[in-house]
């Protein structure tokens, strides 16, 4: 125990939603936490937390030898989820950790482990229906997956002179997340949303499932380079989902079933809104070919059995944590 507590780590992302949710394990774990940062005077969740504050930016190389000296672990969360260019997402998720792990390797090359925060969208989805497995052959259907892609490549290209190990959970949601919220949103009002064409299947992260892995992923021993998908154990239809969005929300809702092309058309319009406003639109074109995919399906085994891991919460205690979040905070 004395050992673990005294393991000092960095976490980059800390201001977001998976990074705060892993800040708060961590601290409850006894780490000594340093957060990258870029302003430390906008901590968003961070605020009032004990961590150590360390200024920089991953796009910004010259900015993080300071983070990363000392520390023994780096979970790097930082990353778009979604962005005005196309451009953005290679310079942030891809290029922000070739920075990250040029840093590690110059300044602090004896670190216990380096890990990245990836996407189930850097693998891409199933074709056959068949759930994806790691050594699977990738092929991302978006900008996105594929600055995912090639930062999981940047991170295997050191694992020969790092520890290093990479994540993909799944579609993750709960408490603080802004993106899977519009579908909380759009409930509350009465309505739901649907692409024709059939059902489609997805397997879904909890968050605190999702901090789980990645506490594990280093207390565990790995092979560096070893990559894992996190998810409940289990794929759910939309159609279900949306019944247990519904019931865990004590809500009735109408459905509008929207065709693909006018979904497009409609993410292209968001598109055109945001160069204006300057905020990346939540559904975009890439957002709505991903969300048209059939199968969203990955493997379990691999970290079931290396890390021991199993989701704790099932999507439906999963959906009402966050419900009561959402209420109790007034986003609803």
């Amino acid at each position: 125990m004395a050992q673990r507590e005294a393991l000092r780590v960095l976490v980059t992302g800390g201001t977001g939603f998976v990074g705060s949710h892993l800040v708060e394990r961590l601290l409850r774990n006894g780490y000594d936490v340093t957060c990258l940062v870029r302003n430390p005077r906008f901590l968003c969740w961070l605020d009032g937390m004990e961590v150590r504050l360390a200024q920089g930016d991953c796009t910004e190389p010259e900015s993080l030898a300071a983070a990363v000296r000392g520390v023994s672990l780096i979970f790097h969360c930082a990353g778009l989820t979604k962005a005005i260019h196309s451009r953005d997402y290679y310079k942030v998720n891809h290029l922000g950790t070739k920075n990250l792990l040029e840093a590690c390797a110059r300044y602090n090359p004896g670190i216990k482990k380096f890990v990245l925060v990836s996407s189930q969208a850097a693998a891409g989805p199933s074709l056959d229906g068949q759930p994806v497995h790691e050594g699977d052959i990738a092929h991302p259907v978006s900008d996105y997956g594929r600055s995912k892609l090639l930062a999981e490549e940047e991170v295997r290209a050191y694992k020969d002179r790092l520890p290093v190990v990479i994540l993909r959970p799944t579609s993750v949601y709960g408490p603080r997340d802004t993106d899977v919220f519009e579908l909380f949103r759009w409930a509350s009002r009465g309505l739901t949303l649907e692409l024709t064409g059939g059902d489609r299947y997805l397997n879904l992260c909890y968050v605190e499932d999702l901090t789980a892995a990645l506490v594990l992923s280093t207390e565990c021993a790995t092979e560096s380079g070893s990559v894992y998908f996190v998810a409940e154990n289990r794929s759910y239809s939309f159609s279900e989902f949306r019944a247990l969005l519904l019931s865990t929300g004590g809500l009735k809702s109408h459905t509008i079933k929207i065709p693909y092309g006018a979904a497009y058309l409609g993410g292209l319009a968001a598109e055109i809104v945001s160069l204006f406003t300057k905020r990346p639109a939540l559904a975009n074109r890439q957002k709505v070919r991903e969300a048209a995919q059939r199968y969203w399906l990955c493997d379990m085994g691999k970290i079931e059995n290396d890390l021991c891991f199993r989701a704790e919460y099932p999507l439906q205690k999963g959906l009402e944590l966050t419900w009561q979040w959402y209420r109790k905070n007034r986003w609803l």
